[in-house]
C-alpha cells in the first residue's frame, strides 16, 4: 500500500521506456517515487517494440544525419548511450553482443525489453515509493508556479499526491487526431498509429497548461511504411515493417517519385502522409528482393517473405515478369500509368549517369529495376512516436516561451521534442538517457525542499 500522507521525491506520469528509467535511477538514488500509468500495464509503445537500443556511433555521424536536430540534447545521448546500456546491465538483463551498422550506420544492441521493465517496476515497487497503473485524469498541482504535486483518480478514487519534482513520459501524441492534424499537418489525424493507443498527448497538454512551450520539429515523426490497405496491429508492425523499401523506388499516386528513398523507410513513410490518399507505391526487382527484402533487417530481426505475407493478407501486391506488367497492374489501384512510365524510364537513365529531370533526389546507390520478376505493394504511413513535443533543456528540465525553467516539471522520451528532424536516431536510447537525467537533475535541484510544509493546489 503506497502512503500519500508524505510527499514523493519525484512523481513521474507515464511508465514506458523514459518514466520506467527515470523511476529506476531516481529509486537507486535513495528517492521516494510514485510511477503513474494510464494503461494496465507498464511499458508503453517500447514494450511492443524490438527492444533494439540504438544511436549514432559519435557525434560527427549525429550532424550528418541529423544536421537540424537539437545542438545539445543529441549529443548527450550519443555520449549517454554506453551509459544506457550499463544501466541496463545493471538490472541483470542480458545485453547482446553491438553491432556498428544499424541502418548502415549506427551502433546497437539488442535487449531483453520485457525483463528490464519487469525488474525495473519490481524495484520501484519495493521501495518507499510505488507503481499504479490503470491512472486517469492526472492533473498538476501547482503552487506559485511550481510544480508541487499530481492529482488523479484511481480505481474510481481521487488521489492527491504532493511531490518536489514531476516527470511527463506519456509516451508522445501519436495517438491523438487533433494533435497530429495540428502539428504534423493536413491528413494526419488518421494516419494509422504503430505503438501503443494510451499516448494521446496527456504530457504534452500537462506541461504546457503548467507553462511549458513546445520544442522544435513539431512536424517530423518517426514510424515505418506498412503494406495496404492493412488493418495496423502489433502483430503486423512487428512483422510487416517494409525496412528494404530503402532500396527499392517508392511512387505517389500521380506515378512520381517524391523523396530519396535511401534516406531509410522512415523517411519515405513522413512523406507518404503528404501524398495524395496518403498511399504510395514500392516497386523492386528480384535483385533486392533476394539481397534485401529477404534478409534480416538488423541481428535477430526476422527474415521473412513480406511480399508473400502481404499478399496473403489481402494487402494490394504484385508479382510480374516486366514492368509494362507491372505497371499495367499499378495502374489498376488508382496510379497514373503516364506518370509511372516517366519516372521509371528517367530513374534508369540517370542511375547509368544521363542527365534527366528527376522528382525527387537520385540516390547514392540508386536500384533501377534490372531484372525480373519484378515486385510492388501499395504502402501506408505510420506513426510510432512524434518528433516534437516540450520544449526541454539537457536536463530534461521543462522550459518556457522564454526558455526559461518552468519549477519542478520536466519531460523525458517523447514527451520532450525537438532533438530529431528529418532522420530517426533511436527510440529507446532517448527514454534511457533522459530518464537517469531527468532524475538526476529533479533531486540535485530540489533536494530539501518541503521539509516541515506542505504545498497546496493553486486551484
Amino acid at each position: 500500500m503506497i502512503d500519500f500522507s508524505e510527499p514523493f521525491d519525484v512523481i513521474v506520469v507515464g511508465a514506458g521506456a523514459a518514466g520506467l528509467a527515470t523511476a529506476n535511477r531516481a529509486v537507486d538514488l535513495g528517492a521516494r517515487v510514485l510511477l503513474l500509468e494510464k494503461g494496465d500495464a507498464v511499458g508503453g509503445s517500447a514494450a511492443l517494440s524490438a527492444g533494439i537500443l540504438w544511436t549514432a556511433p559519435n557525434v560527427d555521424v549525429l550532424r550528418r544525419i541529423q544536421p537540424d536536430g537539437d545542438p545539445v540534447i543529441g549529443p548527450l545521448v550519443v555520449k549517454g548511450y554506453e551509459q544506457a546500456v550499463e544501466d541496463v546491465r545493471a538490472a541483470g538483463v542480458s545485453v547482446s553482443d553491438e553491432w556498428l551498422d544499424h541502418l548502415e550506420w549506427g551502433r546497437a544492441c539488442k535487449i531483453n525489453i520485457l525483463d528490464l521493465f519487469a525488474k525495473w517496476t519490481a524495484k520501484v515497487d519495493g521501495s518507499s515509493g510505488g507503481v499504479l497503473t490503470k491512472v486517469s485524469n492526472v492533473d498538476l498541482i501547482l503552487d506559485e508556479g511550481r510544480v508541487a504535486g499530481v492529482a488523479f483518480v484511481h480505481n474510481g478514487v481521487n488521489r492527491t499526491a504532493l511531490g518536489k519534482a514531476a516527470v511527463l513520459a506519456t509516451g508522445g501524441f501519436q495517438g491523438d487526431p487533433e494533435l497530429k492534424q495540428k502539428f504534423i499537418g493536413n491528413g494526419a489525424d488518421d494516419v494509422a498509429v504503430r505503438s501503443n493507443p494510451h499516448s494521446v498527448g496527456d504530457g504534452f497538454r500537462l506541461g504546457t497548461a503548467a507553462g511549458g512551450a513546445a520544442s522544435r520539429h513539431l512536424s517530423g515523426f518517426y514510424g515505418h511504411t506498412l503494406p495496404s490497405p492493412l488493418p495496423v496491429s502489433p502483430e503486423v508492425f512487428l512483422r510487416m515493417t517494409l525496412y528494404f523499401s530503402a532500396y527499392g523506388i517508392v511512387v505517389n499516386r500521380l506515378g512520381r517519385r517524391f523523396t530519396d528513398e535511401s534516406l531509410g523507410d522512415e523517411v519515405s513513410n513522413q512523406f507518404v502522409v503528404r501524398q495524395p490518399g496518403q498511399r504510395g507505391v514500392l516497386i523492386w526487382d528480384d535483385e533486392v528482393q533476394q539481397k534485401r527484402a529477404l534478409a534480416v533487417p538488423y541481428p535477430s530481426g526476422m527474415a521473412l517473405n513480406r511480399h508473400a505475407e502481404a499478399t496473403a493478407l489481402g494487402a494490394r501486391t504484385a508479382e510480374t515478369d516486366t514492368l509494362e506488367e507491372l505497371m499495367d497492374v499499378i495502374a489498376g489501384w488508382g496510379v497514373d500509368r503516364a506518370g509511372l512510365a516517366t519516372t521509371l524510364e528517367n530513374y534508369q537513365q540517370a542511375s547509368v549517369g544521363e542527365s534527366v529531370a528527376l522528382d525527387a533526389p537520385l540516390p547514392a546507390n540508386p536500384s533501377p529495376l534490372k531484372t525480373g520478376p519484378f515486385r510492388a505493394i501499395e504502402i501506408q504511413p505510420c506513426i510510432t512516436i512524434p518528433f516534437g513535443g516540450l520544449r526541454v533543456d539537457g536536463d530534461s528540465q521543462v522550459l518556457d516561451r522564454d526558455n526559461n525553467p518552468v519549477p519542478g516539471l520536466f519531460a523525458a522520451g517523447a514527451d520532450a521534442g525537438g532533438a530529431q528532424d528529418l532522420r530517426y536516431v533511436g527510440g529507446l536510447v532517448f527514454g534511457f538517457v533522459f530518464g537517469r537525467r531527468a532524475a538526476d537533475a529533479a533531486l540535485a535541484q530540489t533536494s530539501g525542499m518541503l521539509d516541515g510544509g506542505r504545498l497546496v493546489s493553486a486551484s
